[in-house]
Parts: C-alpha cells; sequence; structure tokens
C-alpha cells in the first residue's frame, strides 16, 4: 500500500502534468528524466501535505507499537492527499482547457484549504482532550 501510495502521488502525478501541459516532452525524453522531472513537480507538495496529516495523527489515540509505523502512516497520507490535489487539479484543467498558471493556481488553493482544515480538526480535538 505504501508502494503504490507514493507512486500516485509522485511518479503518476507528475507524469500526467507533464503530459497534460507540455506533451512534448513525453516523447523528447527517456523514463528516467520523465521519472526525476515528474518527482520535481510533485514532491514539494508532499512536504505540505505531511504537515497537514501530522495534525490529524498527532492527536489520535496512542494505538502505533512504535513511532516507526506512526511516521510510516503520516507519509503516506501525505502521498494520498498529494494524489487528490493533484489529480483534482489535473480534472478541472482538463475539462476547461485551463493552462498550468490555473492548475498551479488551484493545487495552492487546495493546499491552503487542506492545511486551514487540518488545524481546525487538530484544534478541536485538542480542545476535546483538555475537557476530558
Amino acid at each position: 500500500m505504501f508502494g503504490i501510495a507514493v507512486f500516485l502521488g509522485s511518479v503518476a502525478a507528475g507524469f500526467l502534468i507533464i503530459f497534460q501541459f507540455k506533451p512534448e516532452l513525453v516523447e523528447r525524453y527517456d523514463i528516467f528524466k520523465l521519472v526525476i522531472f515528474s518527482c520535481a513537480l510533485t514532491l514539494p507538495l508532499v512536504s505540505l501535505n505531511a504537515v497537514s496529516t501530522a495534525f490529524l495523527y498527532d492527536r489520535l489515540p496512542p494505538d502505533y507499537e512504535n513511532e516507526t509505523a506512526k511516521n510510516v502512516d503520516i507519509t503516506r497520507g501525505a502521498f494520498q492527499l498529494n494524489t487528490v490535489v493533484i489529480y483534482l487539479s489535473l480534472l478541472v484543467c482538463h475539462f476547461a482547457e485551463f493552462k498550468f498558471q490555473y492548475f498551479l493556481g488551484m493545487a495552492a488553493g487546495l493546499e491552503a484549504l487542506i492545511l486551514i482544515g487540518s488545524l481546525c480538526i487538530w484544534h478541536s480535538l485538542k480542545a476535546i482532550n483538555l475537557n476530558h
């Protein structure tokens, strides 16, 4: 599951970005360069999504046997959020025939919405834990 989340959230998502906005690069570059370019496009968002998922996992009950298992779940959640943000933005751009700048704006807006939402959930869970 972790490998699938990493692939869908980084390589596949980046390849779709390249194919949507610069399809001639798919024909010009070899697979190694496309993988590197795909990761370069998508991995910066993973760090933002890791912060969002870390806020949510911080308030969950400590049912993990060690910290490593919790960190793996946070990372998998970050890649899954990355998948949602990128694919949703690409879907809208594909059907509306938007340019790359609109894709960046939508992805940034979704990232901000996810971050604010996770902060609100974290804060409300913190308040619930303080009352008990």
